[in-house]
């Protein structure tokens, strides 16, 4: 009980103990702090309590999740007459060059 916790995010407020400390990251205060910087305040980022761990690990899952979109000029699939299934910058280039 006598442990204090710091968290920068909430403007280096201090929590005593560690059930206060795990209780104030569904708090307003920190959702405040986590919402100034531009982040959600979501489980990812549960027991971060440093500004720079906080913004490093939303630009890496920005990053993931820009990469696990779905993107259609390499996923999207056409068939041609021939019953050939190529992906969609195959299939224009084959079209524009009058190869179907």
């Amino acid at each position: 009980m006598n442990i204090n916790y710091n968290c920068e995010i909430c403007g280096n407020y201090t929590y005593r103990g560690p059930k206060a400390f795990q209780r104030h990251f569904a708090e307003w205060r920190h959702a405040h702090g986590m919402r100034c910087l531009g982040i959600p305040n979501t489980a990812h980022f549960a027991n971060v309590t440093q500004i720079e761990d906080a913004v490093s690990l939303w630009a890496k899952l920005k990053q993931q999740k820009a990469s696990e979109r779905w993107q259609p000029d390499t996923e999207e699939e056409y068939e041609d007459s021939s019953g050939n299934v190529v992906n969609k910058k195959t299939y224009e280039d084959l079209k524009r060059q009058g190869l179907l």
